[in-house]
C-alpha cells in the first residue's frame, strides 16, 4: 500500500463519491476532514449553548417573583428578541393594562437576575 493517497481529479471524485454513495465536494465548499465526533459535538454544543442554564430559564424559574404570583397566573414569559426585549404573552386586556401599569417594577424584579440587565424593554402581546 502506498504511503500517501492518490490525488484524483475532482470530476474523478466526484465519480467515485457518486458511485460510492458518499457526499461529493462542490466548488467553494470546504474540504472534507475527518474528525472525532467528540470534538463536533463539543463544538456544537458550545456553539448554541446546550446544557448551559439560559437567561430564559433563569426567567421562567423566577417568573412569581418578577410579575406577582397573582400575574403570573395569567402570563407567561414568550421570548427574548434581539436579546434585550422581553415579549410577555398575556391572557386578556385586563391583565395586560395592569402589567403595563407595573412595567417599572417588573423591570426592575427582572434586572435582579443575573445576565438579565441587557433586557431594555417588555412588550406584551395577546397570547
Amino acid at each position: 500500500m502506498a504511503k500517501h493517497p492518490y490525488n484524483f481529479r475532482k470530476n474523478v471524485e466526484r465519480l467515485i463519491a457518486n458511485f460510492r454513495g458518499i457526499p461529493e465536494n462542490y466548488p467553494g465548499e470546504a474540504p472534507k476532514t475527518d474528525k472525532s465526533m467528540e470534538s463536533v459535538l463539543d463544538r456544537i454544543l458550545t456553539k448554541y449553548k446546550i446544557g448551559v442554564e439560559s437567561l430564559e430559564d433563569r426567567i421562567n424559574e423566577n417568573w412569581p417573583q418578577i410579575v406577582g404570583a397573582s400575574n403570573a397566573r395569567n402570563c407567561t414569559p414568550s421570548r427574548i428578541e434581539r436579546e434585550r426585549t422581553l415579549i410577555i404573552a398575556v391572557s386578556n386586556p385586563i391583565i395586560r393594562q395592569e402589567l403595563e401599569f407595573n412595567k417599572r417594577l417588573i423591570m426592575q424584579n427582572l434586572h435582579r437576575l443575573e445576565g438579565a440587565k441587557k433586557i431594555r424593554s417588555i412588550v406584551f402581546k395577546s397570547g
